[in-house]
């Protein structure tokens, strides 16, 4: 957690999703710092765009999921420039990437999750490409649906006349997975092995979430500094 590493001075935090304050939490010397915690990245930004065109200005900091923008450029304008992202898809990612969270699976785990990861990243590329062109895709489909499936899986990969499978897409998801792959999927792949009935110990999302946070990795420290700046940048 961020608790007292974490700058304490703004009136609040706007964050995304119900696992933002795994990773942003209000410290106990913060007295008149509040953090709200909103349901997407869009509501964040509705939020932030709301604010801006109002008369009031507080020191408030916004902080999102980079979501689908690991695939592209951030928008260029100043209304996202005072936005902070994570570095990964989504703070999963970023904290699946500080706590080495691979490292937990033994070798039958690590072969078996691998085998999964590459054939649910097969369907996962081709969902996001179409996604990525305007087409609505359900590339939130849980990866337990995807693999335990097979006659949905056979009908969500299979090409359509005419249509291109995107490979190169599918490379750069598979060479880079821990930060390009959705982090809630990546998390119930994973979860698939560490949580399963076979398994003597057995970890849950939270747990691995806690655990991620408390190595205080490169991601964790990335977030904690843009906050701290944005917060010093308030101020003047």
């Amino acid at each position: 957690r961020m608790t007292t590493d974490f700058p304490t001075a703004p009136s609040a935090y706007g964050l995304e999703g119900p696992s933002a304050p795994v990773t942003v939490e209000k410290s106990p010397s913060a007295s008149h710092t509040e953090i709200l915690t909103l349901p997407n990245k869009d509501a964040v930004l509705a939020l932030h765009k709301k604010i801006r065109n109002s008369n009031i200005q507080p020191p408030i900091i916004f902080v999102v999921d980079k979501d689908l923008w690991v695939h592209a450029p951030l928008p260029a304008s100043h209304e996202f420039s005072e936005i902070i992202t994570t570095n990964g898809y989504s703070i999963e990612n970023d904290l699946f990437m500080d706590g080495s969270l691979e490292t937990l699976l033994d070798e039958k785990e690590k072969t078996e999750f691998n085998s999964e990861l590459a054939k649910f990243i097969r369907w996962y590329a081709r969902s996001i490409e179409k996604q990525l062109n305007g087409i609505d895709a359900n590339f939130r489909t849980h990866p337990g649906k995807i693999l335990d499936d097979p006659e949905f899986y056979l009908a969500e990969t299979t090409l359509k006349e005419g249509e291109k499978y995107p490979d190169t897409l599918f490379t750069e998801i598979s060479g880079n997975y821990a930060e390009l792959l959705r982090g809630k999927s990546l998390f119930a792949l994973l979860l698939r092995q560490l949580s399963s009935p076979k398994r003597d110990v057995k970890f849950s999302g939270k747990q691995l979430m806690e655990f991620g946070a408390s190595r205080k990795g490169g991601n964790f420290q990335r977030l904690r500094d843009s906050v701290r700046l944005a917060l010093t940048l308030s101020q003047q």
